[in-house]
C-alpha cells in the first residue's frame, strides 16, 4: 500500500513540473492572425503580409497602452517577398526576435491577381504546414491583398479580426481552409467572400486617412483555380443555397412602386435534391425561410393576411431570380459552387461514374437544375 502511494505521489508530481526544454514559452512566440497573399513584382514570386497582435501595446483590459510598447499601433505588420509561400515566411520569419506561430491564424486573404493564376501552390503548402487551423477563414481582395491590412479596425484591435468576424457571423459565405481542401480534393467548386476596399471621408485624430473593408459579393473557384465572380445580391442567394447565410435582409415593392414592404428573415434554411430521369439527373435547391417585417407602406391598409400574401408571393420572385442568376453564372463559369457532383455521386454513383471524367462540362453546359422556395411571414412588428 505505502509503494502505491509512493507513485501516486510521484505521478503528481510529474503533473506539475514546469515545460519540457522542447516546448517554447507564449512570449517567446508571434502569434500571425491574418496573411495576405499577392503575387510579387519580379515574375513567378509571391509577396506574404503577416499581421499579428503585439502584447506589449495592449493592457490587461484588451486595450491600447501607453505603457511598455509605447504609443502606436496594437499590431505588427512584415511583408517578404520570394518565390514560395514557404520561402517567403522563412524570409519573415528570418527579421524577427520570436517564433512565428500560425496556430491562431484567423484568416487568409488572397489578392485577386493571385488568386486568377490560381492557388494550387496556396493549398499544396496548407497541406504540408501542420500547425495551420483549418478553421481559418479563407477570403478574397478585389485588389491587393496586402491593402486589406491597411484597414481601420473600430471595435476590434486589429485588421484581420475584423475580416475574420465577416465569416464567423456568416454576413455571406464562411468559407474555410477545410472547405477549400474538400472541395479541392474531391473535384468540385466553392466560393469565397469577394471584399470591397475603400477610403473613409474623415480622418485619425493625427490627420491620417483610414480605411474601410465590407463584402461586395462573392468569387468562384472551381477545385484550385478562379472562376469569376459574383455580385451581392446573387452572391446573397447562392449563400443561402450552400447553408452559409445566416440573416438576410430583403425588399419588395408593388401596386406600381406605391406600396413596400422590408424584411428579415431570422431562419434561413436549405437542402438540395436530386431526381433520377430518363433525360439525365434533375437537382433542385431548396430554400426555406421565416422573414419578420421590420417597414411597410400599404396606403390601402389591407389585413395581415393579405399582405403576408402578396409580400411572400414577391420574396419568392425576387429570392428565386437572384438565385437563378446565381446558378447561370456559376454555370458559364464552369464552377460547381453547390457541390452537386458530390450529391449525385452519393444518390447516383453509376451515373456519376458515366459524368466524373467530364463533370466540369456537364455541369456548365447540361445540368438542369431548379429553384424551389418555402417563406412564410411570423410577425408584422407591432403595427398588425
Amino acid at each position: 500500500m505505502r509503494i502505491l502511494k509512493i507513485g501516486v505521489i510521484v505521478i503528481l508530481l510529474l503533473n506539475i513540473t514546469g515545460c519540457w526544454s522542447s516546448k517554447v514559452e507564449l512570449d517567446e512566440l508571434t502569434f500571425v492572425y491574418g496573411m495576405f497573399i499577392d503575387e510579387g513584382k519580379e515574375p513567378n514570386t509571391v509577396e506574404i503580409t503577416i499581421n499579428s497582435p503585439l502584447p506589449n501595446r495592449l493592457n490587461a483590459a484588451g486595450q491600447p497602452s501607453n505603457g511598455g510598447g509605447g504609443d502606436g499601433n496594437t499590431y505588427s505588420t512584415v511583408s517578404k517577398t520570394a518565390e514560395t509561400i514557404a520561402d517567403a515566411m522563412l524570409l519573415i520569419q528570418k527579421d524577427l526576435t520570436r517564433q512565428l506561430s500560425l496556430a491562431q491564424l484567423k484568416v487568409i486573404v488572397l489578392g485577386k491577381t493571385f488568386a486568377e493564376q490560381g492557388i494550387s501552390e496556396l493549398l499544396l503548402w496548407i497541406e504540408r504546414e501542420p500547425s495551420l487551423p483549418l478553421g481559418a477563414f479563407v477570403m478574397a481582395s478585389p485588389g491587393s491583398a496586402k491593402e486589406m491590412n491597411t484597414l481601420t479596425p473600430i471595435y476590434e484591435q486589429i485588421p484581420s479580426d475584423v475580416l475574420r468576424n465577416f465569416g464567423s457571423e456568416r454576413y455571406l459565405f464562411s468559407t474555410t481552409i477545410k472547405d477549400c481542401l474538400y472541395a479541392e480534393a474531391s473535384g468540385v467548386g466553392f466560393a469565397i467572400n469577394n471584399l470591397s476596399f475603400g477610403k473613409k471621408e474623415e480622418t485619425s485624430k493625427d490627420g491620417k486617412p483610414e480605411f474601410w473593408a465590407g463584402i461586395q459579393g462573392a468569387m468562384l473557384f472551381q477545385k484550385d483555380k478562379m472562376k469569376g465572380v459574383l455580385k451581392l445580391k446573387e452572391g446573397r442567394a447562392l449563400a443561402w443555397a450552400a447553408g452559409s447565410l445566416k440573416l438576410a435582409v430583403y425588399s419588395v415593392d408593388w401596386d406600381e412602386g406605391k406600396s413596400a414592404a422590408s424584411v428579415v428573415f431570422v431562419s434561413t434554411k436549405s437542402s438540395k435534391k436530386l431526381n433520377k430521369t430518363d433525360k439525365g439527373p434533375v437537382f433542385t435547391v431548396n430554400l426555406k425561410g421565416k422573414a419578420s417585417v421590420i417597414y411597410l407602406r400599404d396606403p390601402k391598409n389591407r389585413d395581415a393576411e393579405e399582405l403576408g400574401q402578396i409580400i411572400i408571393a414577391k420574396l419568392k420572385e425576387k429570392v428565386s431570380d437572384n438565385l437563378n442568376e446565381a446558378i447561370r453564372n456559376t454555370q458559364k463559369a464552369g464552377a460547381d459552387v453547390l457541390q452537386l457532383g458530390l450529391l449525385l455521386e452519393w444518390n447516383d454513383p453509376k451515373q456519376w461514374k458515366q459524368l466524373r471524367e467530364r463533370w466540369d462540362n456537364y455541369y456548365a453546359q447540361e445540368a438542369d437544375i431548379k429553384v424551389k422556395t418555402d417563406f412564410s411571414i411570423v410577425d408584422f412588428g407591432t403595427a398588425k
